[in-house]
C-alpha cells in the first residue's frame, strides 16, 4: 500500500516549516523512525523520523521550500493491501504544489537530480550559475556547513557592497577591515521570536529581593557529596524551580496561554517549566522540562543539567523545545544584577533568576530588635503579559516564591 507522509506541527504554534535537505531519495528503502529529511521552523531545527518502514516512492518539496503543517512531503510504499492512506485525488486538491508531485511521479525512480558535491539546493544552484560564484569563497551556515541560498544572497549583497565602497572617495578604512557576514539561522529565529513576543504581549516586569541565606547554608553543607554523586554543583536553579512550580499553583493564571485574536485563553494543568539555555554565546534556546511537579530538588537539578547538556551538543529532540508553560531564564549565572526578559510564547511570563551576592541586611528578632547581618541576597524579576493578569498577581506569583525560597527546610530533600 502507499503511505503519505504529511509535514508534522514541531509544537503547539508551528504552522509550517522549510525543507533544509532531504536525507532519502526515490527508490530508498528506509525503516521506521529513520531521519528523512532536515526541516526549519521558528522555534526549532530538527531532523524528522518516517512513522512507517518502505520504499521511497515519491518527493513533494524541494530543498529550500517552505511547507504548510499537513502538507504532504514524501511517498511510501509499504507493504500490505490497505487502501492508500490518502486518496491520489485529495492529496493533489491539498496540495498547491501539482506541477511539483506530477513532475516527480512521472520521473523514473532514478534519484532526484542533484549537486552531491556541493549539495546545493536547485534555487541556490541558479543563483550561483547566474553570478557566477566562486564556492571556494563561501562558507555554508547550513547543517555540515551546507551552503543555503541566504548564504549566497549574503554573498551576492556583500559583493555589492565592497564594488560600491572602492568606487567611494570616502572609504572608511575601519569598514574595509571589518567586513560583513550572513546572519546565522539561529540568530535570526531569536529575532524574529523576540519582536514578535514584544509585539504580542504587553511587557512588564516586578521584582522582589530575595534571601538565599538557609539555601546557601545548604549548599554549603552538602555541595562536596552532590558533586562527587552527580558529576555536577548544586545551583540555586532547582531550588528557584521548586518555589516556581508551587507558586503556579498557586497562581495557575501564571502558567496559562493567552490568544487574543483567537479568543483562546487556556489554563494549563501541567507545569512544563522551560529553562533558557546559552549556546555558549552561540544563540540562546528553551529547552523543555515536563511535569516538574513529579521531581524533588536532587531529581529537578538532574533534569535542567541533562536538558542544557542536550541543547548544547545539539543532540535534543522537537519534544525537548517544545510545550513551555512558564520559562525560567537563569541569567544569574553570568552575574547579572537585574534583567527584564522577553516573553518566551506562548507563555505568559519568564522569571529571571539574578545573581546572589554577599550583602549587608537589616534582620528583626523574634523581639522585634533589629541588627546588620551579611547575607546571601539576590533579586527575581517577573516579565508578563498585562493582558492576561495585573501587578497584584505578580507580586502575590513572586512573593510566594520568596517566602518558599526564605523559609522552607530543604533537609528531606537530599536526607
Amino acid at each position: 500500500m502507499i503511505e503519505i507522509i504529511t509535514m508534522p506541527q514541531l509544537g503547539e504554534t508551528v504552522t509550517e516549516g522549510k525543507v533544509l535537505r532531504w536525507l532519502v531519495k526515490v527508490g530508498d528503502i528506509i525503516k521506521t523512525d529513520d531521519p528523512i529529511l532536515e526541516i526549519s521552523t521558528d522555534k526549532v531545527d530538527t531532523e524528522v523520523p518516517s512513522p512507517f518502514e518502505g520504499k521511497v516512492t515519491s518527493l513533494f518539496a524541494e530543498e529550500g521550500e517552505t511547507v504548510e503543517v499537513g502538507a504532504p512531503l514524501l511517498e511510501l510504499e509499504v507493504e500490505g493491501d490497505t487502501p492508500v492512506n490518502i486518496p491520489e485525488e485529495q492529496l493533489e486538491n491539498q496540495n498547491p504544489r501539482k506541477e511539483v508531485i506530477n513532475k516527480v511521479k512521472q520521473e523514473t525512480k532514478e534519484p532526484l537530480k542533484e549537486d552531491v558535491e556541493q549539495n546545493l539546493s536547485p534555487i541556490v544552484r541558479k543563483l550561483v550559475s547566474e553570478n557566477k560564484i566562486d564556492l571556494s569563497k563561501i562558507v555554508g551556515t547550513g547543517t555540515n556547513q551546507r551552503i543555503t541560498r541566504k548564504d549566497i544572497e549574503s554573498h551576492i549583497a556583500s559583493s555589492k557592497d565592497e564594488k560600491t565602497i572602492e568606487r567611494s572617495e570616502s572609504t572608511d578604512s575601519d569598514s574595509k577591515e571589518q567586513g560583513k557576514q550572513p546572519i546565522p539561522r539561529l540568530r535570526k529565529k531569536i529575532a524574529e521570536n523576540m519582536i514578535m513576543s514584544k509585539q504580542t504581549s504587553a511587557h512588564v516586569m516586578t521584582s522582589v529581593e530575595v534571601d538565599y541565606e538557609g539555601i546557601e547554608q545548604f549548599r554549603e553543607k552538602y555541595k562536596e557529596g552532590f558533586k562527587e554523586a552527580e558529576g555536577f554543583s548544586l545551583t540555586y536553579l532547582p531550588f528557584i524551580a521548586k518555589a516556581t512550580e508551587e507558586a503556579l499553583r498557586k497562581y495557575p493564571i501564571v502558567n496559562s496561554s493567552f490568544d487574543l485574536e483567537k479568543g483562546e485563553f487556556i489554563i494549563h494543568e501541567e507545569v512544563n517549566l522551560g529553562i533558557a539555555v546559552d549556546l555558549n554565546q552561540k544563540g540562546l534556546l528553551v529547552g523543555t522540562i515536563p511535569l516538574i511537579e513529579s521531581y524533588n530538588i536532587v531529581e529537578l537539578a538532574r533534569k535542567i543539567s541533562e536538558i542544557s547538556n542536550l541543547l548544547r551538543e545539539e543532540k535534543y529532540k522537537v519534544d525537548n523545545v517544545t510545550g513551555s508553560t512558564f520559562t525560567i531564564s537563569n541569567n544569574g549565572s553570568f552575574n547579572s544584577f537585574l534583567t527584564s526578559p522577553i516573553i518566551n510564547q506562548p507563555n505568559v511570563g519568564i522569571l529571571s533568576t539574578e545573581s546572589v551576592k554577599k550583602r549587608p541586611v537589616v534582620i528583626e528578632d523574634l523581639e522585634g530588635s533589629d541588627s546588620i547581618m551579611i547575607r546571601h541576597v539576590g533579586i527575581l524579576s517577573l516579565t508578563w503579559d498585562h493582558r492576561v493578569f495585573d501587578g497584584s498577581t505578580a507580586l502575590l506569583f513572586l512573593n510566594s516564591i520568596k517566602e518558599k525560597l526564605e523559609k522552607s527546610d530543604w533537609k528531606g530533600e537530599l536526607e
